[in-house]
């Protein structure tokens, strides 16, 4: 490139030469250049010639001169000629320029009419449009943008647009470097996604006028502190059997539902899915109803929901107190003889009884209402003793009515709100060492004898069986029946060392028993635990299935036509010139004809299946039913 130069030719050995200096003055205003030609005759031959008209064309565009008359040697000017040419967009241009001397002389017996010469030269570039670069950022974090421009004199106007969102930046500014902080608010432009590409425009100016515009882009990212957020997690109590006037949860016999409030998301964003898990449950719903609360003390839930760029909100939590609940149960319980007083006598006609119980207080609402009936073995209704026993408190009752020459069943009964739970004790007839039926044929030590055809032995007598008491005697065979690591299942809640002797503990408490099977790893040692009392499905467990169409649609594949492959004759003419068939067997009847391709064409699917299930937890509980497990350990 260059804004001056020179070129030329020459006749005769040289001896007649034309030449051409030209000069580049810009008009960047108006992206054009003025060319200016001078043009020489330089001989060192004598000439001698009047005046002639020549050309200069420049760009394309032919200029006409005249030329002095010429005489002797020397360099002679010939002419000067102007021309504007325009340059290209970006301001770049390239010309031929070629000149025409008509000399018109004859030279040593030669005639010649002219001297020619031309060059194509690249003209010096205008500057134009200014150059834009920038840095991706996160929304809300100042960025530089840098503008290399072509002139000192240009300003420019910088503007962004990022998805539907368009904006000013600075607006006919002299700096080159330019701080810009995008807003956060762009991030509504991108609400399933974490990134974006944004367009930075510069305009250049040259004084008011536009010049030119160039744009770069930058990548936009949501930094991490946007996401969605969740108001609260709130508990609510569903109360089933308890009474509502408790205001409490209770174990096995309350449910909690735990509801997401006032998700949101953030810029934009939407919410796609929830989640809520604490106590053994969860569910993937903005609410979740559990099943009967298993365990007691304090239970936390959590609860997270995520949006539609994939960000989790922090999560929310709400603690419940759920208050411990256990069937009650007689710990001991003894009956005896007395008199009205409450002394102890064998042949006393009251019963001083005297029972402990436990029992689950649940926050002192859980109240009992305790019975004790008495009747004959030989009877079949019960006799309300019309007191009020406290737990390990001795109380007489039977109002002087318990005869000495029966046996009586004691029933204990205690009620709280949810179970009765009762035991049953025996007391003897009056003591005595021997005694025959009255009238009869019955036998008794100890006691009074009360039937036929029996032998007796007062509950308060020891019997000896091949040198042992009789209960130890059973309690050895009890334990050739139930050894150490024997399982023992009863409906009362008694510890069956008080049937059998040695030591039991609780066992399997909520879980059902399953054979061992030691081809089967999960039932292959003893006392192996496993299972759970609800379950999620993984995508994996689901059975195969299929779902509605919902909104799913394919919109238009564009417009396309087929031809029809028709084989027929020739086109003829009627008497009234009518354009018909030609009837002749070369004709082929349109039946099953194929339509020729018309190319392949593709249709776009938008849209989702419909939805189908809920993502919570389903009860995976067998029918069951349940009972006290005791396990020998002694």
């Amino acid at each position: 490139m260059a804004s001056s130069g020179s070129f030329s030719n020459s006749i005769v050995s040289g001896h007649y030469k034309l030449k051409v200096d030209w000069s580049q003055a810009q008009n960047v205003f108006a992206n054009t250049s003025t060319i200016t030609c001078k043009l020489y005759l330089i001989n060192d031959w004598s000439l001698g010639i009047g005046s002639r008209t020549n050309s200069c064309t420049i760009g394309g565009t032919a200029k006409s001169f005249t030329s002095s008359s010429i005489s002797g040697t020397g360099t002679h000017t010939l002419g000067t000629v102007s021309q504007s040419v325009s340059h290209n967009s970006d301001g770049t241009k390239s010309i031929t320029i070629s000149a025409v001397f008509k000399i018109q002389a004859t030279i040593s017996g030669t005639y010649y009419e002219q001297i020619t010469a031309s060059a194509t030269v690249t003209l010096n570039t205008i500057p134009r449009a200014s150059s834009v670069s920038a840095k991706s950022v996160n929304l809300g974090t100042a960025s530089t943008i840098t503008v290399t421009r072509a002139s000192s004199s240009f300003t420019h106007t910088l503007s962004y647009a990022f998805g539907s969102a368009k904006g000013t930046i600075a607006a006919k500014t002299t700096s080159t470097s330019v701080s810009w902080t995008p807003p956060l608010t762009l991030a509504d432009q991108i609400p399933k996604s974490t990134t974006g590409t944004c367009t930075i425009t510069c305009t250049t100016y040259n004084g008011s006028t536009s010049i030119g515009s160039k744009t770069c882009t930058m990548t936009l990212t949501v930094p991490a502190s946007v996401k969605p957020t969740i108001g609260s997690l709130t508990a609510e109590r569903i109360d089933g059997t308890v009474p509502s006037t408790w205001g409490i949860y209770v174990q096995s016999k309350s449910k909690a539902k735990l509801t997401i409030n006032g998700a949101a998301g953030s810029y934009g964003s939407t919410i796609a899915s929830y989640s809520i898990s604490g106590g053994g449950f969860a569910g993937a719903a903005s609410s979740l109803t559990t099943g009967f609360l298993n365990s007691y003390g304090d239970i936390t839930f959590t609860a997270t929901v995520t949006d539609s760029r994939g960000r989790v909100s922090a999560a929310a939590k709400v603690t419940i107190t759920v208050e411990r609940y256990f069937v009650p149960y007689f710990e001991t319980y003894t009956s005896q003889r007395c008199d009205s007083s409450g002394n102890l006598q064998d042949d006393g006609t009251y019963i001083l009884g005297n029972a402990l119980y436990n029992r689950a207080p649940c926050g002192n609402n859980n109240r009992v209402t305790r019975t004790i009936y008495y009747k004959r073995p030989a009877d079949t209704e019960w006799i309300n003793a019309g007191v009020i026993f406290s737990s390990g408190d001795p109380i007489v009752f039977g109002r002087g009515q318990i005869s000495t020459e029966y046996s009586y069943d004691i029933r204990y009964t205690i009620t709280d709100q949810f179970n009765t739970v009762s035991v049953q004790d025996i007391v003897s007839t009056a003591a005595v060492v021997m005694d025959f039926k009255c009238g009869g044929k019955g036998l008794a030590i100890g006691k009074v004898s009360e039937t036929d055809n029996c032998f007796e032995v007062s509950e308060d007598w020891d019997v000896k069986v091949y040198g042992k008491l009789l209960r130890d005697y059973i309690s050895s065979i009890a334990g050739s029946v139930y050894p150490v690591g024997s399982i023992y299942m009863s409906v009362t809640n008694t510890n069956p060392s008080a049937y059998f002797g040695g030591t039991w503990v609780a066992w399997g408490s909520g879980r059902v028993p399953v054979g061992v099977n030691a081809s089967d790893t999960n039932f292959s040692t003893v006392e192996k635990t496993g299972g759970a009392s609800t379950v999620t499905l993984t995508t994996a467990q689901m059975p195969s299935h299929s779902h509605a169409k919902g909104t799913l649609a394919a919109d238009s594949g564009g417009a396309h036509k087929h031809n029809l492959n028709l084989t027929k004759s020739g086109w003829g003419v009627d008497n009234a010139s009518n354009k018909v068939i030609v009837d002749s067997t070369t004709y082929t009847a349109l039946t099953n004809k194929a339509t020729a391709s018309a190319g392949a064409h593709e249709h776009t699917i938008s849209g989702s299946t419909a939805a189908a299930g809920s993502g919570n937890a389903h009860s995976n509980l067998q029918p069951y039913i349940t009972c006290y497990m005791w396990k020998r350990t002694e």
